[in-house]
């Protein structure tokens, strides 16, 4: 029996790697997409986290930068009044054609615990439109990734240029956390078998 005791707390231990991946205010979704190459200007930018934000002083915000790095945001983000998920900022009308990095921060209102990370669009009419990627954990949530429009391969060259990627301060992007889920549900599931074959493999005299 002593085996089976060690794979289940295994697995446990598996599992709360996995919870452990998610204990930050991410962006789950984003408007504009990271990577995304518009043909008009943005009025605003729209981050929905994967956790509700405490409503604390300066602990969640939108900074949008250039590409020279000059603030191009002109007031402070805020927390939607019906959804604490969702974080906005405005942008200024008139935007120059360019590449703009979206720096983001958040408090998690569920375990106290600080993110911070960035992604990128770019405005340019002259460019093939392309949305980016919009949902930043699809792999995770839904199995099936954000759909690409297809290009000619010059222009999708260009768009990818352009593109940026998300950088979370609780453990990267969905891509890393994924791997964390395949590799603690594994070592959950393995341990758990070995227990099992352990237990019925026993000779029962």
């Amino acid at each position: 029996m002593r085996p089976f005791i060690v794979s289940f707390f295994a697995t446990v231990l598996a599992l709360a790697v996995v919870a452990t991946a998610f204990a930050h205010a991410e962006p789950n979704e984003v408007s504009p997409g990271d990577g995304a190459v518009l043909s008009t200007p943005p009025t605003q930018i729209v981050l929905e986290m994967t956790q509700d934000m405490a409503r604390t002083a300066n602990a969640n915000n939108i900074v949008v930068l250039n590409a020279a790095g000059t603030k191009v945001t002109t007031e402070d983000a805020t927390i939607d009044n019906t959804d604490r998920r969702k974080l906005s900022v405005p942008l200024p009308a008139g935007l120059p054609v360019g590449k703009y990095t979206v720096e983001w921060k958040t408090l998690s209102a569920d375990d106290g615990d600080a993110a911070n990370g960035s992604i990128t669009f770019t405005y340019n009419p002259a460019l093939t439109p392309t949305p980016g990627t919009t949902k930043l954990h699809a792999d995770i949530i839904d199995v099936s990734p954000t759909p690409k429009p297809s290009a000619p391969p010059s222009a999708t060259a260009t768009a990818n240029g352009a593109g940026g990627s998300s950088r979370g301060g609780g453990g990267g992007g969905s891509s890393g956390v994924t791997w964390i889920v395949v590799v603690a549900v594994g070592a959950g599931m393995f341990a758990l078998g070995g227990g099992s074959v352990f237990l019925f493999s026993r000779d029962p005299s």
